[in-house]
C-alpha cells in the first residue's frame, strides 16, 4: 500500500496505527521515514547505505513529537553530509556519544563528588554541608571540563570571581574563595593520586587572593555585660564539654581552635601550665608559634573535672560522636551563645576582645602582658621578640586576677578590690612613663630585664 509523503507536522497525524508497524516516506528526503507502530508509538528513521558496507543501515532519530518534523529534517541534512564526506553517521555518532562519556568522567565534576562521597564516614553532616556548597560554587565555573586541561591562570579567574562577589558588610571580601581554593586543591590531588592530572592548579592561586576580612568579631567589653554573660553560661544543661570549654574561654580567651585540641600532655595542672603551638603561629610571622598559658586555680579545677570524663583520652575536649580528630566542633561554643541569645553580639572569638578591653581599660594591666596572654608577638625597642617564659610570673599574676574577677562578676559580688588594684597599677603606669620620659625607653628596659628598682 502506498503512503502519502509526509511534508509538514500536520500532515503526520493522518497516519494511525496498523496491525503491523509500516514506514510513511518525508518528502523531499530521500531516506527519511516516519515509522507508525501499532502501539501509536511514531519514530523517526534513517535509512542509508554506509560507504564501505552493502548492507542498508538504520538510524533513530527519535521519537515524535519530542524530535519535531523540522528537526527530524535538520538531522536528515547532517547525516546527508557525513555520507557525501564517506563518513558512516552510525559510526559518527557512536564516536560522539563515547568522547562525551570519556570527557565526563574525567570532568572536575566527576572528581569532585566522587572526592565528596570518600568523606562521608569521616566529616561531620554540617561540615559535609559547607563543603557539598563549595563545590558546587566550583562546579558552576569548571565542572564540565576536563579535569587535566585546567590550568593555575583558569582557576585563578574563577577564584577572583568568587571572590568579588563574596564580600562583607564593609565591602572587604571573606575567606570563601580561600575555602574554595582548598577545597578545589583537594579534589586536584585525589585526582592526580589516580593518575588523571599531575598538577594542582588552585595550590599556587591562595597567595594571590585578597586577604579575608570579617571585620570585629562581637564581643561585650563592659563589666556588667560580661557579668550577664557569664551566669548565662551557667545555666547550660547537657555535654559538660561544652560548658567547661565556654569556662575556660573565658579565663584563659585563647582561640577555639587551640583550646578544641587541647591535649593532657601539654598540660602540667600542678604547675598551672599548659604549653601550646597555636595554630594561628604555624607559618605566620606575627603570631607565636610556641606559647605558656598560665593556669589559675579556676582552670586548674575545671580541667579536673574534664579529666574525669576524658582522662582516658588524648584530648581534653574529646567527643565521641565526632567523625574527625574526635574533639567537638567548631561551631560548640558558638551555638550555645547563640541559643543563650548572644547573635550578633558576643561570639567565642570575643572572649578575646573582652579580655583585651577589661584587662586594658579596667584593670590597667600593661600591654605588653596582653599582648603576650593574647599569643601576639611582642618586641622590645631594639626588635628583640619576647620568648614564652618572658615575664611568666606576671603573666600568672594577671592570669589570677582575672580569674578571680570573673567569679566576682559571676556571683555579683562587689569589684572595688580590683577597682583598688587597677589605680595601683594606673599610678605606676604613670610613674613609670615619667621615668621613660627622664631616663628614655631603652634605659627603663634595661632596667627592668636586669631586675633594677625603678623608684
Amino acid at each position: 500500500m502506498e503512503r502519502k509523503a509526509i511534508s509538514s507536522d500536520r500532515s503526520i497525524s493522518s497516519h494511525k496505527p496498523e496491525d503491523k508497524k509500516y514506514f510513511v516516506p518525508i518528502k523531499n528526503h530521500p531516506k527519511l521515514f516516519l515509522m507508525v507502530r501499532p502501539t501509536e508509538t511514531k519514530s523517526w528513521m534513517y535509512r542509508y547505505y554506509p560507504p564501505s558496507n552493502p548492507k542498508q543501515s538504520i538510524i533513530s532519530i527519535g521519537i515524535y513529537p519530542n524530535i519535531s518534523y523540522a528537526r527530524a529534517c535538520e538531522v536528515w541534512r547532517e547525516y546527508e553530509d557525513l555520507l557525501s564526506k564517506g563518513i558512516d553517521p552510525k559510526l559518527h555518532r557512536e564516536e560522539i556519544k563515547k568522547s562525551i562519556i570519556s570527557k565526563t568522567k574525567n570532568s572536575f565534576n566527576h572528581f569532585a563528588w566522587e572526592y565528596f562521597d570518600s568523606l562521608d564516614q569521616t566529616q561531620k553532616s554540617n561540615t559535609l554541608i559547607r563543603k557539598k556548597g563549595r563545590l558546587d560554587l566550583i562546579c558552576k565555573y569548571i565542572g564540565d571540563e576536563p579535569i587535566s586541561d585546567i590550568t593555575s591562570p583558569k582557576m585563578l579567574e574563577v577564584l577572583l570571581d568568587i571572590q568579588a562577589n563574596s564580600l562583607n558588610k564593609d565591602g572587604k571580601p571573606t575567606d570563601k574563595a580561600e575555602r574554595c581554593a582548598g577545597i578545589a586543591s583537594d579534589v586536584f590531588v585525589y585526582a592526580g593520586a589516580r593518575g588523571f592530572c599531575t598538577s594542582d592548579p588552585a595550590a599556587l592561586i591562595k597567595s594571590q587572593l585578597a586577604k579575608s576580612s570579617y571585620g570585629h568579631r562581637p564581643a561585650v567589653t563592659q563589666p556588667k555585660d560580661l557579668a550577664k554573660l557569664l551566669k548565662a553560661i551557667e545555666t547550660i544543661e547537657g555535654d559538660p564539654n561544652t560548658i567547661n570549654s565556654l569556662r575556660l574561654l573565658a579565663l584563659l580567651f585563647v582561640r577555639n581552635g587551640d583550646l578544641r585540641r587541647m591535649r593532657w600532655a601539654n598540660l602540667d595542672l600542678e604547675a598551672g601550665r599548659w604549653r601550646l603551638k597555636p595554630l594561628k603561629g604555624q607559618g605566620k610571622v606575627n603570631m607565636v608559634k610556641d606559647m605558656v598559658v598560665p593556669l589559675p586555680r579556676q582552670a586548674v579545677d575545671i580541667l579536673r573535672k574534664q579529666h574525669k570524663i576524658n582522662g582516658h583520652t588524648e584530648y581534653v575536649f574529646f567527643s565521641q560522636t565526632a567523625k574527625k580528630h574526635q574533639i567537638i566542633s567548631d561551631a560548640t561554643a558558638n551555638k550555645r551563645l547563640k541559643d543563650l541569645g548572644y547573635k550578633d553580639i558576643h561570639c567565642a572569638h570575643g572572649f578575646r576582645a573582652t579580655a583585651k578591653t577589661i584587662l586594658q581599660e579596667h584593670l590597667k594591666y600593661p600591654l605588653v602582658l596582653v599582648e603576650m596572654a593574647l599569643g601576639h608577638t611582642t618586641k622590645d625597642p631594639n626588635g628583640t621578640a619576647y620568648g614564652r617564659f618572658e615575664y611568666i610570673d606576671d603573666r600568672s599574676d594577671m592570669m589570677q586576677k582575672w580569674a578571680d574577677y570573673l567569679d566576682a562578676l559571676r556571683e555579683g559580688r562587689d569589684t572595688a578590690e580590683f577597682r583598688a588594684d587597677a589605680q595601683t597599677k594606673a599610678d605606676s603606669t604613670t610613674n613609670l612613663q615619667a621615668l621613660i620620659d627622664q631616663l628614655g625607653e631603652d634605659k627603663v628596659l634595661e632596667m627592668l630585664k636586669n631586675g633594677t628598682s625603678l623608684k
